[in-house]
């Protein structure tokens, strides 16, 4: 398979997984939404590795190394989509984060800890051991 024909391949799998996941995204889960570039870049990547594995190339041919720079490109673009969409969670859920952090402190009081860890002064312990 020519690098030109890897490139039309892989964009059409991209774009085929772009459109099920949109799909999926407006019927099932609006969530689902956030994913699209780490799932179509995903299928990128994959599509590449197994070209690059388990299709043989004639000799004397670059396409092996210009199938292994996209594979590059196409990692790097997957890992900052997958970042962006856990950044994209922690700033929708902060205030999630926000309340479940106050309900935790409020329930740990500083007076109980107080209680727990008081430190007693040597001479209440010797008047109670000799009373």
């Amino acid at each position: 398979m020519s690098f030109k024909i890897g490139i039309i391949v892989c964009l059409i799998l991209m774009s085929l997984i772009a459109c099920i996941t949109y799909y999926l995204g407006k019927k099932v889960s609006k969530s689902l939404m956030k994913y699209i570039p780490v799932f179509s870049l995903a299928i990128g990547v994959l599509f590449f590795y197994i070209k690059l594995n388990f299709i043989p190339y004639p000799p004397n041919s670059y396409d092996s190394i210009y199938d292994m720079i996209i594979l590059t490109i196409l990692i790097i673009g997957c890992s900052l989509g997958f970042l962006e969409t856990i950044i994209i969670d922690i700033v929708e859920n902060s205030n999630l984060f926000g309340k479940s952090y106050m309900a935790i402190r409020n329930k740990l009081k500083l007076v109980k800890v107080n209680k727990a860890f008081k430190f007693k002064m040597p001479s209440r312990i010797v008047k109670k051991l000799r009373s």
